[in-house]
């Protein structure tokens, strides 16, 4: 299994709180959120890339594969080089603060089939008004099948036939539903609702439990 982090965007929300990147902030006990990850990944894989702006705040492990690219809203189209011709992808998005429960369904989930880990509704740990799309997976049979997806999604957003970002354009294409209906369908779908959930914006950290108290140490 490959897994792959990706730490995409510019942050313009985040606005640099707390003098660090998003996927760097510190949790309520101390850990930083992406060196978290990066732990949690090890329970699935040894197969691990990094992908971050080109920060040096960005210190990883010497054994995770790190990769610099400038801020970017795509991470199917900027991990493409990436992704595993022989065993299953993992794409993982670096501003989400994943529960052990969470992790251990992204693990359990199919070897070939595309997947995507999120939670559908609004979020009842901070308040977020929207659902949120925390991982995918796929196995290398799919690569080709996605990359024609992939490119269709490119089409409907420069039209600006849809404009709601790549991951959930992508969803509703592989599930046959319209790309402008909020729809989810298992087995596609995997619900994920609990503690795992993302960082936008300031906001979202100060009302996040497992960051809570961490305001306090500005």
């Amino acid at each position: 299994m490959r897994v792959i982090i990706a730490c995409a965007g510019e942050g313009k929300r985040w606005n640099n709180h707390l003098d660090v990147p998003k996927h760097l902030a510190p949790t309520a006990d101390g850990e930083v959120l992406l060196l978290r990850t990066i732990e949690q990944a090890r329970r699935m894989s040894d197969d691990i890339h990094v992908i971050t702006p080109d920060d040096d705040r960005y210190d990883l492990p010497d054994d995770v594969k790190h990769h610099l690219l400038p801020p970017f809203h795509n991470e199917y189209l900027h991990t493409r080089h990436l992704w595993s011709d022989e065993d299953r992808t993992v794409l993982m998005l670096g501003d989400v603060y994943f529960t052990d429960r969470a992790i251990d369904t992204i693990a359990a989930g199919s070897p070939s089939a595309y997947r995507v880990f999120g939670r559908y509704r609004a979020s009842k740990v901070t308040g977020t008004p929207y659902g949120e799309i925390f991982a995918a997976s796929w196995g290398p049979a799919r690569n080709a099948q996605l990359d024609e997806l992939l490119a269709k999604v490119e089409q409907l957003r420069a039209s600006g036939e849809c404009t709601r970002p790549p991951g959930w354009v992508l969803l509703r294409l592989c599930q046959g539903t319209p790309v402008r209906q909020h729809v989810v369908r298992p087995p596609i779908w995997v619900e994920i609702n609990d503690w795992t959930d993302d960082l936008d914006s300031p906001l979202d950290y100060d009302r996040h439990p497992a960051f809570g108290g961490a305001g306090a140490r500005r």
